[in-house]
């Protein structure tokens, strides 16, 4: 049986899974964890990212949008393929090391990356050029 991969999911990758508007690299990686082939875990933050960005933007990437917060953590989580990477000491101490380069929010998800060693961050943010990223 093949190894399972797992990768880091960012708030914006969630938000375009929600109203299927991925790109196609990032899109295989969510129909394969779909499938229960590989894991994408996503740190809280990131989590509550899209749940924000699906429920107070009027569109998701020229979708219209309007929905609950429960709504999108059952379409992520409960009935979806992301698993939440709550953040311990390990997370927080890569962190600290990175928050003056980066935003809070972009230390913690490459904190989760680092320290769960995961294949890549699905994500288009160009702020995690130093890291392995999946989007088009």
């Amino acid at each position: 049986m093949a190894a399972v991969t797992r990768y880091t999911a960012d708030g914006v990758a969630m938000a375009r899974y929600l109203v299927d508007q991925l790109p196609p690299a990032a899109n295989e990686v969510f129909e394969r964890a779909e499938q229960g082939v590989d894991v994408i875990e996503a740190p809280t933050i990131a989590v509550t990212e899209a749940i924000w960005t699906a429920v107070n933007k009027e569109d998701i990437a020229g979708v219209s949008v309007d929905t609950t917060p429960n709504a999108v953590l059952r379409g992520l989580v409960n009935d979806g393929p992301i698993q939440i990477a709550a953040a311990d000491e390990q997370d927080l101490a890569v962190c600290g090391s990175l928050i003056d380069h980066h935003t809070m929010h972009d230390a913690l998800l490459i904190a989760n990356h680092r320290v769960r060693g995961t294949e890549a961050i699905l994500t288009n943010d160009r702020e995690f050029g130093s890291e392995t990223t999946i989007w088009e």
